[in-house]
């Protein structure tokens, strides 16, 4: 079900991240980090990107747009003043804790300008920006990290009796998959790996001593260890045919383990790890663990189901 957050929401974001190129997925993150600086996306007029958002908006018919600015965004909404600047702190404290996890260096840019990001939570107004601008069909969260004008086109796909705290925390995630595609690039990055770093990420921006950091620690604590008297989901399920219904908590919860926890070092390896191969074929999680040294899963999963039930 679709939420009822308001007509149109558009913010825009001054950030930095990083550009990588296609490689083998043995290569080093040290290594390609080097590469990458050959060539960056590079800089882009504000005022002109800005410009560009609102034609768009007026081009889908949502054109009641107002600007309100922060220190990295820039937010065009039908929002009052005061819920837009809401919005804006939630979407900062993103910045930071998705580049940290991304291993960003301090200057690298993860697309040219700023990002903008369109939120349509109303069906009618999404369906509009999809079919009239994208020219596609209406199906989940756009991104388009590579022109001159990057975006993502966010439904903001939550229940319908959701907060706005809800709301802002579903951007918020998919603010935090956009920071993980430019790092991969190339990657054909599987479900569970962006909807599990969106969700991680969103949430330890807001704090890990805030109230739904703690319900989600609690739900997959009692999740990975399992119900009492059964048996626990296996990790490997993720990414098989058949999903576990508990999939979204195991995927957060692994996501976790690798992109904040034991494993970080190592979280980019493994993001690499999904980059085509040179016959263009997309490598399966097991290779990419393989490429990012975690030959043996079964020790992955084992230490993961350690640090998690500790928790």
């Amino acid at each position: 079900m679709r939420s009822r957050l308001g007509p149109v929401l558009l913010f825009a974001t001054i950030v930095t991240g990083s550009i990588l190129f296609p490689g083998s997925p043995t290569q080093t993150a040290a290594q390609e980090k080097k590469d990458e600086k050959k060539t960056t996306p590079g800089k882009a007029d504000p005022a002109k990107q800005k410009a560009a958002a609102l034609a768009t908006l007026k081009k889908a018919g949502l054109d009641k747009a107002t600007v309100v600015e922060t220190d990295n965004f820039l937010i065009a909404s039908s929002l009052p003043e005061d819920k837009a600047k809401s919005l804006g702190t939630v979407l900062e404290k993103v910045v930071p804790v998705a580049r940290k996890a991304l291993q960003f260096e301090e200057k690298e840019d993860a697309w040219k300008g700023k990002l903008t990001v369109f939120v349509l939570p109303e069906t009618r107004e999404f369906k509009s920006f999809m079919r009239g601008v994208i020219q596609r069909d209406p199906q989940g969260v756009y991104y388009d990290l590579r022109s001159d004008d990057p975006f993502i086109a966010d439904p903001v796909d939550v229940p319908v009796k959701s907060t706005e705290a809800d709301q802002f925390a579903y951007i918020a995630s998919s603010v935090a998959n956009a920071y993980l595609q430019a790092r991969g690039s190339t990657a054909s990055l599987p479900d569970w790996l962006q909807n599990g770093f969106g969700r991680i990420t969103a949430m330890r921006a807001e704090g890990t001593n805030s109230a739904r950091y703690t319900k989600y620690r609690t739900a997959a604590r009692l999740t990975v260890l399992g119900p009492k008297g059964g048996k626990p989901a296996a990790l490997g399920e993720l990414w098989g045919d058949t999903k576990p219904a508990n999939g979204d908590l195991l995927a957060t919860s692994i996501v976790e383990y690798i992109a904040y926890g034991p494993g970080a070092m190592n979280f980019v390896k493994l993001i690499y790890g999904f980059r085509p191969n040179e016959n263009g074929d997309s490598p399966s999680t097991a290779q990419a663990m393989e490429a990012a040294g975690w030959k043996d899963t079964a020790a992955l999963e084992g230490a993961w189901r350690k640090w998690a039930g500790a928790k």
